[in-house]
Formats: structure tokens, sequence, C-alpha cells
């Protein structure tokens, strides 16, 4: 076992986007949630968009861009649904201007643009929010709970049949390492968040957050619920694992609790792997990880 705490979190920290490639995606993603939405209550669309269109307004406000410069015909590519209302596709485009900061003159989306990534999380993390308060304005809070999960669980069918799982010839060998690294190296550049990783072996590892770029982008709204399921759900959705061989669990996130706890683990190699208790998860990033080490063994 090891145990390591990073302290990542950098809310200055630079990304380079292309805000076309960047709307495009954000625009797909809310083309399949108000897809769903209307598979689900299709009597309510209309009520659904004025509503969802006049939350995203109200957060521009006199805010001015120049939509001019955006390809629309490249953005619609692969729309079904958001392509049939261009205002909201001009009001979509504008709220993601503003979240982002771009810089004042600009006169080009061909080219990729340096901006913080805080402010990349912050665009599509709100526009999320929206998406999803806008369903509890029209159904309260416990009927857009369930409505919303639903849609989750259509999202992830439709992902997984845009790319399904890779299926591995031998299962046992898959392990956390290289997926690892690439998380270390990109959570220290990006910032992302401060956090403890607890590796357990090659094939086993925990995250606990003590801060995280998801959560900070939302914390505003004051309003964990919303936050936690327009963020944080998809991963929790009982389908989300289905196929998978290395498999995710949480038990809390920073949305409710004062920590977020991540396990991810090979599930033929460590078979449907027991979640570390809080009392061990609390102690992490505040105790010596030598003593924490020493205890976990010695049991």
């Amino acid at each position: 076992m090891k145990i390591e705490t990073c302290r990542f979190f950098n809310a200055e920290a630079k990304s380079k986007i292309n805000l076309i490639e960047f709307l495009k995606s954000n625009f797909e993603q809310t083309d399949s949630v108000i897809k769903y939405f209307n598979k689900l209550k299709p009597n309510k669309l209309g009520k659904y968009l004025q509503g969802f269109q006049k939350r995203l307004k109200d957060e521009i406000r006199d805010f001015q861009c120049d939509i001019d410069l955006i390809n629309f015909q490249t953005i619609e590519q692969n729309l079904t649904i958001l392509n049939k209302y261009p205002e909201l596709e001009k009001t979509i485009s504008a709220f993601i201007w503003k979240l982002l900061e771009l810089p004042e003159g600009l006169n080009t989306t061909e080219k990729e643009i340096e901006i913080r990534y805080f402010n990349v999380r912050k665009a599509s993390s709100h526009l999320s929010y929206y998406r999803v308060k806008a369903i509890e304005d029209i159904f309260g809070k416990e009927e857009a709970n369930q409505l919303y999960k639903k849609i989750v669980g259509y999202l992830i069918e439709e992902q997984k049949e845009q790319n399904p799982p890779e299926i591995h010839d031998n299962p046992r060998k898959v392990t956390r390492i290289n997926s690892r690294e690439r998380i270390m190296k990109q959570y220290r550049e990006l910032g992302v968040g401060d956090f403890t990783i607890v590796i357990y072996d090659d094939f086993k590892e925990l995250y606990k957050f003590d801060r995280c770029i998801v959560h900070e982008v939302l914390k505003e709204f004051n309003d964990p619920d919303i936050a936690y399921l327009s963020s944080c759900y998809n991963r929790d959705h009982p389908s989300s694992n289905e196929g998978h061989t290395i498999i995710m669990r949480k038990t809390q996130t920073l949305h409710h609790s004062n920590f977020c706890d991540e396990l991810y683990w090979n599930n033929v190699v460590h078979p449907n792997a027991e979640q570390p208790t809080i009392e061990f998860i609390e102690k992490l990033s505040k105790e010596d990880p030598n003593k924490l080490i020493q205890e976990f063994e010695s049991k």
C-alpha cells in the first residue's frame, strides 16, 4: 500500500480550447438531454425549453458577444432536436462565451484560445446545472429527481452505443497504472483538486478529494441536490459500470459532505471490492500515512 496527498487545486491554471469544438460538445450534450426529456415528457417540451432558455438569459443579462463568428453549421452536424431552436442555440452560445471569459476583441474561432481551466469547467457545469434546474422548475424536486435519473440512464446507453466498453482478452491483466499516471499528470497541469490517493496494488486505488473543481464551480448555487445530479450522478447510475472491467464506486461527494471518495478496482482481480470505512477515509490527508498503512496491514 502507498498513500500520497496532492495539493493540486489551482483556479488560475490555464487550458487551451477550440471554441467551436467546445460549443459542439456542449450542444450535443444538451441535445441528448432534450431528446430524452421529449421521449419521457413530450407534452412538456415547450415549457421545458422556455424555462431553460429563461434561466440562461437571466445569467447572461446584458452581455454582448459576436455570435456571427460562430459556425453553427459545424456545431449542428450531430444534433437531432436542438438545431430546430436557433434562438436557444444563440442563447447557449452567449452563455458559454460569457462564462469562459473569452478575450475582448476576439475576432476568430479558428484558433485555440488559452483561458482558465476553471472557466472551462464552470461553463459546462453551469449549463448542465440549468438543464436539470429547468426540469425541477416544472415538476418540483422529487419528480424532477426521478425524471432526470431516467434521462441519465438513456444518456449512458447512448454513450455506450457510441463508445462501447473495451473488451479485454485477459481482464486480469488490466491495471490502473497507465490511467493513474495520466490522471495525476492532468490533475497537476489543470489544477483539478486537492486529494489523497491510496494505492492498494496495481488493480485497486482510492481517491479522497478534499477539494474538487467540479464542486468549486457549482457551490455558488448553494443547491447540492441539483449540483450533484447535474455533475456527478451519471457515474453513480446503476448502469454506469456495466460492461467495464474497471469499476468505480463512491459513497459521498463534496456537494453534500466534506470530502468525496472514489474507489477504482479491477472487478475480476478484486470481485465486488469492499469500500474503505468512512473512519479510515477521514484520516487521509490528516494523519501520518505510514501510521495509516500500519493500521491497515495489522488488520
